[in-house]
Formats: C-alpha cells, structure tokens, sequence
C-alpha cells in the first residue's frame, strides 16, 4: 500500500487537524522580567531608605521645634493672664477673671514612618518636698523708730513655692523644659537654661552715689492644688484661679534703708542666677558693691532626681519694698465635649 507523504502528520482517527507543538520556555524572557522586577524594586527601596534616612528627620525636628514654640506661647500667655489678674485684683474687691490655657503635650507625627513625640506635665504644689519655694528676709526700721522683720519664719506673706512644668523628650530636636514658677518661665535644655519671661520685679534707684537708695517691687506666687503627672499626647487644659492677692508697703526710716534678702530652693538656680545678674546690672547696680550674689550651691544625691539649688541675692540699700503675695489653684484636666 502506497501511502502519501502527508500520512504521516495524521492518525487512524484524525480530524484532518495539525497537531500543536507544546510552547517551548523562552529563557531571554524569563531573565528579562526578574531582573526588571529586582531593579524595580531596588528603586523603589533607594527612594525610600532616602526618605525615612533624610525626610523624616528633618520633618520630625521642624514638628518638634514647632511644637516647643507652641508650648512657650502657651506658657507665656498663662504667665501674662496670672499676672494681669494679679495686677488688677490685689487690695480690690472685684472678683478675678479665671484663667484657662489649654497647653500641647506633643509634637505631630508623621503618619506611618514617625510616631508623635510624646510629653509630660508636672505640677508641684506649693509645700510639696518643699521644692521649689522663695522666701524673703527684709528688717527695717519703722516711722515710729520699731524695728520690723519680715522672714518666712514669722510670716507666710513671703513665703511661697510650687510649679508647673512640661517635659519634651524630643527625638529629633533638642530634649526641653518648660518651667512656670514663682511667676516666671524658665527654658531648660541639655546645653543649659534660662528665664524666658521674668516675674513681676521692678527695681528703682530714689539716692545718689553717697547716698544710694533704692525702691524695690516684687511679686510672689504660690501654686496650691494637688500634686499631679499626665503624659501622652494631645492637649490638656490648665484652670487657674486666683484665690488671693494683696499688696504691701513696708517703709524703712533709715536713710540709706537695709539689705534685702531673696532666698530660693529650686531646680533652676543657675537660670535664676542669670536672670538676677542681667537684671541688676541692667538697672545700674554692681555685684559686689550694690548687691551680693554667690552662686547657687548645688545638693547633689545619689539619686540626681532628688539635686536641687539653694541660691540668695542680698540687695543693698532698700528704703521701700512693695511686696504682692499671690496664691493660685492650679487643675489640670482635659480637652474636648
């Protein structure tokens, strides 16, 4: 039997179709697509270690700086409405306006690579480990020639202490306190501190070189209230109430007046320190001659979290010392319906 050339590309029971070959692996291909995947992804990840290695950083550290802005307006707005209530209550019969500030705990974060910077709120009543307190000594000599004293041993109306502070343990920006106390704000950070927004002080010079004679104005406040820590993030809301204020002349006849003595037990003392000395050397005075200020003396534990400074500023030849005792109650609570 003869069979044609085709036959072979048939079977018995053949449909007259060409069978299909199987598809053969193109190698080239194959390479091609998973080095341009690998290359891909590689891209991708050079763009995103540059991101979390350079963006991040410095966008964390601007939310950061951002925020420890926002915290001393906020602390110097509480300080400025405390002292204006001070100012217009003391020997009046108006009851004073409450304040209330709201002040951020923490900086923004950065969804999905940066986390907020958490903060923590401090607040330290008056009396409480007895740190932080001011006290003033002043003994003069009355019109009627009775000689007078002033010291916290005899009286509370010169004595007074308690503060509130924020903690920012900033990961990216310097690590900062904010610090309201004895009417003033005090920035502290790793490098060192300082008054911000000083108390209610006012010195004046009435002599002469041969006769000085000097008119010194002076606000205390003492915080009360409960001793209170919150961390976290977001906002909380700081009530101050002014619960007393009055104001005091205490003249001495003496001609060349007496020496006045500012006694502090604080953390800050160095950033006392400093704002004392600007302060009266701006005001014509000489340390060493007009006022005597040896520096802080630090009380060191074991444990640090226990230092603390004890610092006095003599002044020299004060006649008339108008003194204002404030008392504040201080809450803390929070933000939102």
């Amino acid at each position: 039997m003869h069979l044609s050339p085709q036959s072979t590309n048939y079977c018995a029971d053949s449909t007259g179709k060409r069978i299909k070959r199987s598809p053969r692996w193109d190698n080239d291909e194959g390479v091609a697509a998973t080095v341009g995947t690998i290359m891909a992804l590689l891209v991708f990840l050079t763009f995103f270690g540059m991101f979390t290695n350079q963006f991040v950083p410095v966008w964390m550290s601007d939310n950061e700086s951002t925020h420890m802005s926002e915290a001393v307006a906020q602390f110097t707005t509480l300080k400025s409405s405390l002292d204006l209530s001070i100012a217009n209550n003391a020997n009046s019969r108006i009851a004073p306006t409450p304040v209330f500030v709201p002040i951020t705990l923490s900086s923004s974060g950065i969804p999905v690579f940066a986390a907020a910077t958490a903060g923590i709120l401090y607040y330290i009543p008056e009396g409480a480990n007895n740190k932080p307190s001011f006290s003033l000594a002043y003994t003069y000599r009355s019109s009627n020639g009775q000689t007078m004293s002033l010291s916290p041993t005899t009286s509370n109306d010169v004595l007074s202490g308690g503060d509130l502070e924020l903690y920012c343990p900033n990961r990216y920006f310097v690590e900062q306190r904010l610090i309201y106390e004895n009417g003033a704000v005090i920035l502290n950070q790793t490098d060192g501190e300082f008054v911000i927004a000083g108390p209610q002080m006012l010195i004046r010079d009435v002599g002469t070189s041969t006769s000085p004679s000097r008119v010194f104005l002076f606000t205390q406040v003492a915080l009360q209230g409960s001793l209170v820590t919150i961390g976290g993030t977001g906002s909380k809301g700081i009530s101050a109430n002014l619960l007393y204020a009055d104001t005091k002349e205490y003249s001495n006849s003496v001609a060349n007046g007496a020496d006045l003595y500012i006694n502090m037990t604080t953390l800050h003392g160095w950033a006392w320190y400093r704002y004392f000395n600007s302060t009266l050397t701006s005001a014509g005075m000489v340390n060493g001659t007009d006022f005597v200020m040896p520096f802080p003396v630090l009380h060191a534990f074991a444990d640090k979290t226990l230092n603390y400074y004890t610092f006095t500023v003599m002044i020299h030849s004060v006649t008339i010392l108008d003194h204002t005792k404030a008392t504040v109650k201080m809450t803390i609570g929070e933000l939102g319906v």
